[in-house]
Order: C-alpha cells, then structure tokens, then sequence
C-alpha cells in the first residue's frame, strides 16, 4: 500500500495480528546501506510485537522500494515519519502507537520525537541506536518512555555513552553486534521484556 508524503508516496506494509491492542510504527536501517522495511531485525521486532498484540505498520523511506524521493540523510526521512504516523492518527484515532528504529531508524524517530505530547504516543522503542555516531539530541523531558537496546560488541555505538543516557532506559546484549548476527533470540527475549512490562 501507499501513503501519500512529502516526497510522494511512501511504500508501507501492515503486519498484522487478530484482536490486536494497538499499533506501532517501524523504521528501518540506512538506506545508502541497503536498508529497507523488509530488513531482518525488523522483521524480527515486528514478529515480537504481533505476538504481543500489536500490530506493525512497516514503511520505506524516501527513495527506498517503492517510496518516492530521494534520500535526504535524515531530514526528510523525520517528515516521512511524521506523515505515516499522521495517517495512523487518522485511521485510528483512539489508539496510541509504538515509534520503532533499528539503527538509522533509531536515529529518525529519536530526532523525530520533538513534535509529539504525551498523549499521542505509547512509548519508544530504539534498536542498536548508533549512540556516538549519529547525533542524538538532548530532550528537556521526553513524550512518552523510550527504551533502547543495543550489543556490546556493536561498532557503532558508544557502550558507555549509550548506558549514561540521560532519561532512556538502556539494556545491553552481551555478545551481539550491530546486526544481533546470532543473538537473535537474545533481541527477542530483551523486546518481549519491554512489551510485557509496559505495552497496554
């Protein structure tokens, strides 16, 4: 399917689960790197929160897939963001949604997270944020609980500056890189933990 966005249509695919509770929104990896919505660790996140009753709302970026435009080394991609969870706010009103990144991702929704109040989402969720990369602004208070999970063998991101994250609760995979090669079932268990313990 296709949402209509600033750069044209942006591709998005629901996954789906019955009776779900609520919805979350997934970004994916960069996209000068071959990242996309279909990414495997996306994947993987979209399975743990169908299993949790939510339903996922995957989409690519501008210039990926199917969505028009070109890469915009993350500021359009914030006004992808902004757009889809817009028309999920429009197609479902009475629902909070989940923001969703892996990696790249995890930078967009982070950036993105200026525009929202508390009552317009349910939390976040940052996978293998790239933590002494990219840049994460600071936040005099944050709209909703935001998590991050990240492995301690990951090139990219600064372990001691993600665990000193001031107001995101931190957890870290031992053994895990930036791709979880092999700790996959460990990204699983950290994921359902959070979604157990704070998804409604």
């Amino acid at each position: 399917m296709f949402i209509q966005g600033p750069a044209g249509n942006i591709e998005a695919q629901w996954d789906q689960t019955p009776d779900a509770i609520n919805t979350a929104v997934l970004c994916h990896p960069h996209p000068l790197f071959g990242g996309s919505m279909h990414d495997g660790v996306l994947q993987l996140a979209s399975l743990v929160f169908n299993q949790c009753g939510i339903n996922c709302l995957r989409f690519n970026f501008r210039g990926v897939g199917g969505s028009e435009g070109a890469h915009d080394k993350g500021v359009g991609e914030i006004e992808d963001l902004n757009t889809v969870v817009s028309w999920l706010a429009n197609e479902r009103p009475k629902q909070k949604p989940w923001l969703v990144g892996y990696s790249f991702g995890a930078n967009v929704v982070w950036q993105g997270l200026k525009r929202y109040r508390a009552a317009q989402l349910g939390g976040v969720l940052l996978i293998a944020p790239p933590v002494g990369r990219m840049s994460f602004s600071e936040f005099e208070s944050l709209p909703c609980p935001v998590f991050a999970v990240a492995g301690d063998r990951d090139d990219y991101v600064d372990t001691d500056a993600f665990l000193a994250w001031a107001q995101v609760n931190t957890s870290i995979i031992s053994g895990a890189d930036h791709f979880f090669s092999g700790r996959s079932e460990a990204l699983t268990l950290a994921l359902r933990s959070v979604l157990e313990d704070y998804a409604d």
